[in-house]
This record gives structure tokens, C-alpha cells and sequence, in this order.
């Protein structure tokens, strides 16, 4: 099933492929909006599992693309999970 941002990015590299790199930035936007918005979601919704594999996704287009905004909310969102996951441990009994 494709990512729910991969539009985006289909539409961003068609516009590279043509030239126009105005539009191309644009979808770029639009991309890196998308992943953001689309992974605050599930971060949201508690869905820890789903928020990883976006997470992940998210970083290989980042990687790929070399977009530096894109890594740095990522990471803001790695935390978030992060925390999530240590809330929902199990806490050991005091010693």
C-alpha cells in the first residue's frame, strides 16, 4: 500500500524530471508537510507501532532528498514516541 505523502513526492520529482523547480519546491512543501502532519496523527492516536514505520519512511525521504526541515521535526517526533513508549513499560518494583 503507498504511504499517503507518496503523491507528493511522485508529483515533486515528476516537476525536477521536467525542470520546473518552482513547482518542485512546492510539492516538496507540501511533502514534508504531509509526513509531519501524517505522523503527529498517529502519535496522537496512540498508534506507536504505525508512528515508527512512518517515522522510518520518513527518514529515508529525508535522506534521500536532503531535506534538513524534514529531519529535524522528525526527530522532535522520534522523542514524542519515545516517551510514549517509556509511559506505556512496565515499571519495575521498587528494589
Amino acid at each position: 500500500m503507498p504511504s499517503p505523502c507518496s503523491r507528493w513526492e511522485d508529483l515533486m520529482l515528476k516537476m525536477e524530471r521536467e525542470g520546473n523547480t518552482f513547482k518542485a519546491l512546492e510539492f516538496k512543501e507540501k511533502l514534508v508537510e504531509c509526513i509531519v502532519y501524517t505522523l503527529q496523527e498517529l502519535v496522537a492516536r496512540g498508534d506507536i507501532r504505525s508512528a515508527r514505520k512512518y517515522l522510518e519512511r520518513g527518514e529515508e525521504i529525508a535522506n534521500r532528498y536532503n531535506i534538513r526541515e524534514l529531519a529535524f521535526h522528525l526527530s522532535l517526533n522520534r522523542r514524542r514516541i519515545e516517551e510514549l513508549e517509556a509511559r506505556r513499560r512496565p515499571r519495575s518494583p521498587p528494589a
